[in-house]
């Protein structure tokens, strides 16, 4: 009796487990929204994308383990609007969103954000609407300072706003050999500046953290 009873709340864990998780939804869905920053402004060109996992729920261990993963992407237009269609059985039955991607994704200007878990949100509505605003990175008003100061349209000015600031600042040589440097370790390139003049790039095997943050 007690073995069936274990048996029984196994399995009422399980489909608890199952029912929260997991979604099997074989009809199109719709997902819309728009992206804007903090100060209200659309965000045009920016990624938009939708993880699908497929989670098999182990009973024994009471717990998913992932089998795929699919991915289905888009990207906000000049007012920062999206689109996506999909049927979410063809990706998974599991699903995140994410606004933000590794090449795509404005990082200099804004932080990233949290990835956000529509999986029950997509088995209750064929049209979704989800909307995000975007913060700015801390070091942002900054970046725009020195752009500024050094013009959008000089060498010093694109690097800053590809790469942010740079994670370490030195000076190579003395007198009129004299080099500032700017390393960015975790993007895994150095820029060497003769005054305002790009003089050399190096390229290397990136290293996040290997610098004090800036």
């Amino acid at each position: 009796m007690r073995e069936a009873r274990t048996l029984v709340a196994a399995w009422i864990v399980g489909m608890v487990l199952a029912g929260c998780a997991t979604v099997e939804i074989r009809q199109t869905r719709t997902v819309t929204g728009q992206v804007t920053d903090e100060s209200g402004r659309p965000v045009a060109n920016s990624p938009v994308v939708i993880v699908g996992r497929t989670l098999d729920l182990v009973t024994r261990r009471m717990e998913y383990e992932e089998r795929e993963r699919q991915e289905v992407r888009g990207r906000t237009d000049a007012e920062g609007r999206y689109r996506i269609e999909l049927v979410p059985a063809a990706v998974g039955n599991n699903f995140f969103m994410f606004f933000y991607d590794k090449t795509g994704f404005d990082r200099v200007k804004y932080r990233p954000p949290e990835p956000l878990d529509i999986t029950q949100l997509l088995g209750r509505d064929r049209t979704p609407p989800i909307n995000q605003v975007l913060r700015f990175h801390p070091a942002w008003t900054e970046v725009e300072r020195q752009i500024a100061f050094h013009g959008a349209e000089s060498e010093k000015g694109r690097i800053l706003r590809k790469h942010g600031l740079p994670e370490k600042r030195e000076t190579s040589g003395t007198g009129d050999a004299a080099a500032e440097v700017w390393w960015y370790y975790a993007d895994g390139v150095s820029y060497w500046f003769t005054g305002e003049k790009l003089t050399r790039t190096h390229e290397f095997t990136p290293i996040p953290g290997a610098a004090p943050t800036k």
